[in-house]
């Protein structure tokens, strides 16, 4: 990503590492699984589950995960339930131009009785207790996660692979960039002091008591000394192996992954939807100021807001007394100690992981409840989703998730109070994806696009993440860690600083690309489109949100009376004699004109006024009634 986009996400010197978390079944596809059953809905998770307890281990081998740039850092995580006395193995191998390395053992991980492994190195690598560090930079990688238990109910829940290319320089200016609408946050996280605890090594346990607050923090309630024995790495004698704190975190019914993070922005994210970070930080004499040690070359603290002015609120363990643990930390110095000097490394912990989860295919439809055919997906669709909208599960059916579409929001009857719209998708479609704000949005009704050499388009209205630019030529990045190239030119910046006489024009340009396309019930998107999914469309590659249906949008602008009616207003009208029943939206086109999305003629058309209503345009006031119809003015824009 290049220095002149002004966005969420870094510039690409500074966007050095990509999380790939996989913990939905179609994620496991294309996997070797041996003593692993189909994966299964299992107390209201996905899971892996053993087949039989006669088995006293049961593996899964990774397909071949091609990496969205090429790196030379792997951190790997992993949770599973274990049962009594269970362990698990992760182990990773890494594609580069001398071929495929041999397995590099991330450890095994048992609650008290872990150990690293050592003597791992060879010419492509080597293991440093917790991070694989290459001597080539890696173009893929596999993973294989081992299970040893002898219960049936021993299962994998999650995998996770964050991988980086350190040699990029820091970028500081994009690492502690703000978006001026971001707010203050504070998550109450239980305080307690590692330098209290009755133990000679109190100093060496930072990484388990910020893993019992945060353990504490979602009821699980466990004192920092259990903590401390339950990751403790016997081989290398300390408590901060990241692989096996993650590891005892998803064990105790957690999602827990070590995630390297790129940006200030990127953490404010990952609280503002409900996940926990600590973070782990190297800094020199007195480049942080207010914290309890004057240096270190290795420490881990837990994040649990900003303030303000954006500075970091923290639990800091090393204080020594609980009631100093919590400390403020200046923006650019944790930064540095933080993002700088250890690449944003992080326990990311979370109750689930429902507010990551995003569409990962060019779209899909969402139904009213799930459809058993061709008849009943037109008579239950709902709206379509594009690549990279939230897609929060909040029920499970088989191969179908009921969501809530963070993007299209809707209303009560007359009600103000937008919240998510709600129904059923299928959820092979879903995936994990880091919270990056968004770069651009597809601006034209179709962006070609080759996702791991299989050709794709993108519907006009898609929002992108863009890690690179060059030649005319975006290179950005989806869900389970793909990447393509578009065209510059066929994206509009984000977020979008087009006056609002440049704003009309191109709402009105987007809508002229759908013009004779067939009417498509619950259509939103370049294969389909209906009356409000052409208006929630067309604003969206402008970079305007509104709500998805013809009566919330209605609910959500302002009125305006006929005169003063601008080109890309809005025109709705009710169902004949029912005034208060919006059913009807079109974007008017200027001189008495409309565009409109129609089931009179089942096609996208511009048409008069007189030839829609049989009134001419000039004599209709706001709130009139034709026809049965009442008929009203609004606007969005300034």
């Amino acid at each position: 990503m290049t220095a002149q986009i002004k966005a969420q996400n870094p510039p690409v010197s500074a966007f050095r590492s990509f999380t790939l978390v996989h913990l939905l079944p179609a994620d496991f596809s294309g996997a070797g699984l041996d003593g692993f059953a189909e994966p299964e809905l299992k107390d209201g998770v996905f899971k892996l589950v053993k087949k039989s307890s006669q088995t006293p281990e049961a593996s899964l081998v990774s397909r071949e995960i091609k990496a969205a740039f090429p790196f030379n850092e792997l951190l790997l995580s992993a949770n599973a339930d274990l049962g009594v006395n269970g362990a698990s193995r992760l182990e990773a191998k890494v594609k580069t131009a001398d071929g495929w390395s041999p397995w590099f053992d991330f450890g095994l991980f048992r609650s008290g009785g872990s150990a690293s492994a050592k003597g791992q190195g060879n010419k492509f690598g080597e293991m440093d207790v917790d991070i694989l560090k290459l001597k080539k930079k890696a173009s893929a990688l596999r993973y294989r996660f081992t299970l040893l238990s002898k219960e049936n109910g021993a299962a994998l829940r999650l995998v996770a692979a964050s991988y980086s290319d350190t040699t990029l320089p820091f970028d500081e200016a994009a690492a502690v960039k703000r978006d001026s609408d971001t707010k203050p946050l504070k998550l109450i996280i239980p305080c307690y002091s590692q330098m209290l605890q009755q133990v000679n090594y109190s100093g060496d346990i930072c990484s388990p008591v910020s893993l019992s607050m945060v353990l504490n923090y979602y009821g699980k309630k466990e004192p920092p000394l259990e903590t401390a024995a339950a990751v403790l790495d016997n081989q290398e004698t300390i408590y901060g192996n990241w692989t096996f704190n993650t590891s005892y975190a998803g064990s105790r019914g957690l999602y827990a992954f070590l995630t390297r993070l790129n940006s200030m922005a990127e953490a404010e994210a990952y609280l503002s939807r409900g996940l926990t970070l600590i973070a782990s930080v190297t800094f020199g004499p007195d480049e942080v100021k207010n914290s309890p040690l004057k240096k270190t070359k290795g420490h881990l603290l837990v994040i649990k807001g900003f303030d303000a002015k954006g500075d970091v609120l923290t639990n800091d363990p090393a204080a020594p007394e609980e009631k100093t643990v919590e400390r403020v930390y200046n923006r650019k110095e944790f930064a540095r100690a933080w993002l700088k000097n250890k690449y944003g490394t992080s326990y990311a912990v979370a109750g689930n992981l429902n507010a990551f989860l995003v569409v990962k295919t060019p779209y899909t439809e969402m139904f009213s409840m799930p459809p058993a055919n061709s008849e009943e997906r037109k008579k239950l669709i709902e709206t379509q989703l594009l690549l990279g909208e939230p897609a929060s599960i909040l029920d499970m059916q088989g191969q179908w998730a009921r969501i809530e579409a963070g993007d299209q929001k809707t209303t009560s009857v007359g009600g103000r109070d937008f919240k998510p719209y709600s129904g059923w998708v299928k959820l092979e479609d879903l995936a994990f994806f880091p919270p990056f704000k968004p770069d651009a949005v597809i601006k034209v009704k179709k962006s070609a696009a080759a996702f791991d050499g299989e050709n794709k388009t993108l519907s006009l209205g898609t929002k992108v993440g863009i890690i690179s630019e060059k030649s005319g030529k975006l290179k950005i990045i989806t869900a389970d860690s793909l990447t393509t190239e578009i065209n510059a030119k066929d994206i509009n910046r984000l977020p979008s600083k087009a006056a609002a006489p440049e704003l009309r024009k191109n709402i009105l340009a987007a809508a002229g690309l759908f013009l004779k396309d067939a009417y498509y019930w619950g259509g939103r998107s370049a294969w389909g489109i209906d009356c409000s999914g052409l208006i929630n469309l067309t604003y969206r590659a402008s970079g305007v949100t509104l709500p998805r249906n013809a009566a919330d949008q209605f609910n959500y602008g302002r009125s305006v009376s006929r005169e003063n009616l601008k080109t890309a207003d809005l025109v709705f009208s009710s169902e004949k004699d029912k005034p208060k029943n919006i059913t009807h939206v079109m974007l008017y086109a200027g001189n008495g004109r409309l565009i409109e999305a129609t089931q009179d003629t089942g096609s996208v058309r511009e048409v008069s006024f007189l030839e829609k209503f049989g009134l001419d345009f000039a004599k209709i006031k706001n709130g009139a009634l034709v026809n049965g119809k009442k008929i009203f003015f609004k606007t969005v824009l300034k």
